[in-house]
């Protein structure tokens, strides 16, 4: 399905009440909370939250201190995500706009944390490169870059896997991938029963990554 396509779907889902990612609960991802608050935290800097929703990652990293911005190209998301940044999280920051094109959005740069939790699976492949040169221009030397999405559903979404990541992103160095489990969605988001039953049975599945941005000297 042609991406434009699919964000009129989504937005006209967003309009009716039905896009389950609007209505997910304020409950950051794990991998997210383990590099925030783990035993070998990241300190707080920049971060930057592609694909954000309705911000439950952007708020929980402004509460916990980081400058955080969220994009997304829904306009409703962005609303909600807004309406959200109060008390410790009102310096949380929201942009509508398209995360290939982070340049007409003058994000700036310096950012030592990029999250995208389910947004580039979706991009359509010749809007790939783009997402790939703007995340690197913005991103520091060293900068930690998470991403998670679907793998391929034919005829709907390209998805996200290793070798497109490698492809694309030759300066960053992958360090993780793993399997995310149907649970950890279940925390924040209701899966629709198609999504569900594809990923139950093993034909589909959610992946994470974990990618480093390379300091100047170092090749792959």
């Amino acid at each position: 399905m042609n991406r434009d396509v699919l964000r009129l779907v989504y937005q006209a889902l967003s309009r009716i009440g039905s896009n389950e990612s609007l209505m997910a609960s304020d409950v950051p991802d794990r991998w997210l909370v383990e590099h925030i608050e783990g035993q070998h935290r990241l300190p707080p800097g920049r971060a930057l939250d592609l694909g954000c929703g309705a911000g439950r990652n952007t708020v929980y990293l402004a509460r916990q201190g980081w400058d955080a911005l969220g994009i997304d190209v829904i306009g409703r998301a962005i609303d909600i995500a807004r309406s959200r940044a109060i008390g410790d999280a009102a310096n949380a920051r929201f942009l509508q706009g398209d995360v290939t094109r982070l340049d007409d959005l003058s994000v700036g740069d310096g950012y030592t944390l990029i999250n995208d939790s389910g947004c580039y699976y979706g991009l359509a492949k010749n809007r790939r490169d783009a997402y790939a040169e703007g995340v690197t221009r913005v991103a520091a030397p060293g900068a930690l870059l998470l991403m998670a999405g679907c793998t391929k559903i034919p005829g709907i979404v390209a998805g996200i896997s290793e070798q497109d990541l490698r492809r694309r992103l030759p300066a960053w160095e992958l360090q993780t991938s793993a399997v995310v489990p149907v649970s950890e969605i279940q925390r924040h988001t209701r899966i629709p029963l198609p999504l569900k039953v594809g990923l139950q049975s093993g034909r589909l599945q959610i992946r994470r990554f974990e990618l480093s941005r390379r300091r100047p000297g170092l090749s792959a």
